[in-house]
Order: structure tokens, then C-alpha cells, then sequence
């Protein structure tokens, strides 16, 4: 099967992670260094307050921790890491872990809002550059960053480093989450992205955050699914153009479209499949050191302030085994635009083998929207 959108992910890099995951090797990690964040978004999985923290009876891990988990990592296989957060950039030892990890030799990517990056932390970068900045684009405006992230007036300095990174030559992608709080912004979003040759991924679907608070399962500050069909649709449109737009309706209507909410890595290109690499060849460490497969759901997970590195990435492979989906979903006749996953399920519903009505009620509408648009375009 071909997919119409998709990123590109190099022959080498696809051929490393199927090695990995035949192996069991774990080629991608993540570092989630600190909930703490300067933004407070609506829809936010993971962000705590100091004091928060402080009331979970569980410490972060130091810069020790790090660098040494960065080194076992790397000796069991880690080639790729991501640093994120909270705001990885507001962690005190940001710098002194990033130059340690990067003479490690390893490819590392960087989620951040992008209002801590200065011209120190550009030209810091272009000694030492990142495989990718991944900077979150929350809208607009400064009065729809205040709206859904509490921030005051920052979008005007968040669009100051994003251009300064790009006229900097490094390689940066931006990432939008879209809510009812910045649907409005969404064009403008994207001519911003047009403009300035940058790659923009837009994504409707939060999930709920029970990491952040377990009784929010299956609710956060996000649309309903239908909105969040209309709106990953139009987004498309805003991108691709008219012509694209109408092939896309089709491309629904067939079932050949990549599900929205996925990285490319995350979807068998010879069968649509969803297949995800969590726990097989790739990780995530929490900022109190759990090893998880998926930072979006709070089990399982493995103590790494009392095991080996080696000993808990064992542990995850053998745990992982045992997460399975709903074999309704398995069957699905939506299964090929669905995005629904092992994370999703359990944020959506409390355990991995739920049926997330959400995405359900959310891939209908998408066909139904297709079918409207379609025999409206075809009456012009």
C-alpha cells in the first residue's frame, strides 16, 4: 500500500529500526528531564508544579543519573534520543547533560515551546547540532498563546526563535496541537510554515492526561470527535491545496490514508497496520526514572533508580508482550485511517484492550465529512 501523506523516513534509518526491533535492541529513547514547564496548556499530559512534585514522594533524576543512563543506553544500542519535558530547556542542567550526551555520539532531537531559546542556545547549537528541534506552535497570536497556555505575551518571541533557527540553518519541524482554543489560528499556522519552508505537523487528538491525573480518563480540554475529524481534514486542505484535498476525500472513502496522530514509524507501509515500536526498540524514561514503553501512559514501567539499565529494558521487552488491543479494533473495517493504539485505548478507556469510542466516533465522522465534500465538489 502507498500512502499518499507521509514523512519520508530514510532507507537506512527504516532498516536500523527493524533490526532493532528484531534484535531487541533499544535503538530510540526518550528523556523526559522535568514536568516543570513556564507554559500551563489546557490540554497538557504530564506538567506538575514543584509542589507537586515534591507530594509524589518521588525525586527527579540528577544529571548523574542522566549522563549514566545515557551511557548505558548507548552501550545496549541507543542511537537516537529525544529530550523533552515539561520544557527541557527550563531544566537546570540542560546544557552540561546535552554537550555529554552529544559527545556520546548520539542523534538527539529536542521538543521544546521555543520561548527559552535565545541566541546563546542557537549559536550553542550550531557548534553542536541537534538531529532536530521540535518546536510546539500553539497559535498565532500572543492573545491565543494567553488563552490556551496561560503564557502572557510569548508568541511573538516563540516566532523570533523559530526564524532565527531557521536563518541559523538548523534543522527544526514544528508541531501543532490543535484545540478549540486555537482552531481559529490554524491557516495562519500554516502560511507561517509555508512561508518560512517548515515542516508543520498538526494534530487534532489529545489524549486524555491520566498520567498528569488518573481520573481524567477518557476526558481533556479537547473537541469532540467530530470537530477533530472536521478540523485534521481542513488542516490537510490549509496544507495540501484543493487538488490534494479532493484526492484526499477519495483517499478516505478507499481506506489508504495514514492515520492521523502517527509518526510514519508507527505504521506498516506494506500493510497500513498500526505497529508500535514501543517497548521493542524504542523507550521513555519519566523525570522521577521510570522506564516505560509510551510516555502517554503511566504503566507498565520499570524502577530505574533500583535496576541496571540492562535489567530494566529486559523487563520492558517482557512486559510489553503482554499489552494487546481490543480484538474488535484488530478487525476494524476503519483500522487502516484509524490511529487508535495501545496508549490510546488505555487513556481513553483504563486498560490497553478497551474499545476508544472517541477514535471510533472520530474516524465515522471522517467519512461522513468525505462523503458531504466530496458531493459537494463534484456539484461545483
Amino acid at each position: 500500500m502507498s500512502f499518499p501523506e507521509r514523512y519520508i523516513v530514510a532507507p537506512l534509518t527504516e532498516k536500523l529500526y527493524q533490526k532493532a526491533e528484531k534484535n531487541k535492541i533499544p535503538l530510540h529513547g526518550t528523556f523526559e528531564l522535568s514536568p516543570i514547564c513556564n507554559f500551563s496548556c489546557r490540554m497538557c499530559y504530564v506538567r506538575k508544579t514543584a509542589k507537586e512534585i515534591a507530594a509524589s514522594g518521588r525525586k527527579m533524576m540528577t544529571l548523574e543519573q542522566w549522563i549514566h543512563l545515557g551511557q548505558k543506553a548507548r552501550d545496549a544500542g541507543m542511537l537516537y534520543l529525544l529530550l523533552t519535558g515539561g520544557e527541557p530547556l527550563l531544566w537546570p542542567d540542560f546544557w552540561e547533560l546535552y554537550d555529554a550526551l552529544y559527545e556520546m555520539g548520539l542523534l538527539i532531537g529536542i521538543n521544546t515551546n521555543g520561548s527559552l531559546i535565545d541566541d546563546n542556545a542557537i549559536q550553542r547549537w550550531k557548534e553542536h547540532p541537534p538531529y532536530r528541534v521540535n518546536l510546539t506552535l500553539y497559535g498565532a497570536s500572543n492573545d491565543t498563546y494567553e488563552t490556551l497556555c496561560h503564557t502572557g505575551n510569548v508568541y511573538s518571541e516563540v516566532k523570533k526563535a523559530i526564524i532565527k533557527m531557521a536563518e541559523a540553518g538548523l534543522n527544526i519541524k514544528l508541531n501543532c496541537s490543535l484545540t478549540p482554543y486555537n482552531a481559529a489560528d490554524l491557516q495562519e499556522m500554516v502560511a507561517f510554515a509555508k512561508e518560512k519552508k517548515i515542516p508543520l505537523t498538526v494534530s487534532t487528538y489529545m489524549y486524555p492526561p491520566v498520567r498528569r491525573d488518573a481520573g481524567m480518563t477518557g476526558q481533556n480540554d479537547r473537541f469532540r470527535p467530530e470537530e477533530a475529524a472536521w478540523y485534521h481534514m481542513q488542516r490537510y486542505r490549509y496544507q495540501k491545496g484543493e487538488m490534494e484535498y479532493r484526492e484526499f476525500l477519495k483517499n478516505i472513502q478507499r481506506k489508504m490514508i495514514m492515520p492521523p496522530g502517527l509518526d510514519e514509524k508507527c505504521v506498516n507501509l506494506e500493510n497500513g497496520k498500526v505497529r508500535c515500536r514501543a517497548g521493542t526498540s524504542t523507550f521513555w524514561v519519566t523525570w522521577d526514572g521510570y522506564m516505560t514503553p509510551c510516555g502517554m501512559m503511566p504503566e507498565p514501567k520499570v524502577d530505574l533508580q533500583e535496576k541496571s539499565f540492562d535489567t530494566a529494558w529486559k523487563q520492558l521487552l517482557e512486559v510489553s508482550t503482554k499489552i494487546h488491543t481490543s480484538g474488535t479494533c484488530e478487525i476494524c473495517k476503519n483500522q487502516r485511517i484509524c490511529h487508535s493504539c495501545a496508549a490510546m485505548a488505555y487513556t481513553e478507556t483504563g486498560k490497553t484492550s478497551g474499545i476508544p469510542v472517541y477514535l471510533c466516533e472520530m474516524m465515522e465522522a471522517m467519512k461522513q465529512i468525505a462523503q458531504r465534500e466530496l458531493i459537494s465538489r463534484n456539484g461545483e
